[in-house]
């Protein structure tokens, strides 16, 4: 697998683990939101490569994991932070996942992006800063 696909694969495994289990829409992958309940989306953002050496045989992939915390509307914003924050604790800075022979780290605590609300759901970002280790 390429590093991208591995960090992606890597963070979105490691989402799905959470407990309680809650419905998440994947990027590219249909899904139908479930009606009058809570539900994640989630998708990769690529940034530029970070050189930190001279030479050729070593770069890191740096990307942003977004969650969206989809919660229904009228009931307020304290069950949806709540999970945003659960998901905050669980991508803790410092957390290394490894996936194929590709290490995945953890290089900020999250962000939680307060909120917006939509037409039918109040969303909550949840920003997540990975590096990627790619040795050549």
């Amino acid at each position: 697998m390429t590093p991208l696909i591995d960090t992606k694969k890597a963070a979105e495994r490691y989402l799905s683990t959470m407990t309680p289990s809650i419905p998440i829409a994947y990027e590219g992958v249909s899904f139908t939101p479930p009606v009058g309940q809570m539900y994640l989306r989630c998708q990769l953002v690529i940034g530029p490569p970070d050189d930190p050496t001279v030479g050729d045989k070593y770069y890191r992939e740096r990307v942003t994991f977004q969650v969206f915390v989809c919660d229904v509307t009228n009931k307020g914003t304290g069950t949806a932070l709540a999970k945003a924050e659960a998901i905050r604790t669980r991508f803790d800075k410092g957390l290394t996942l490894i996936e194929g022979t590709t290490r995945v780290h953890v290089t900020r605590t999250p962000q939680i992006s307060g909120t917006i609300l939509t037409d039918d759901r109040l969303v909550v970002p949840v920003f997540i800063e990975l590096w990627a280790e790619v040795y050549k």
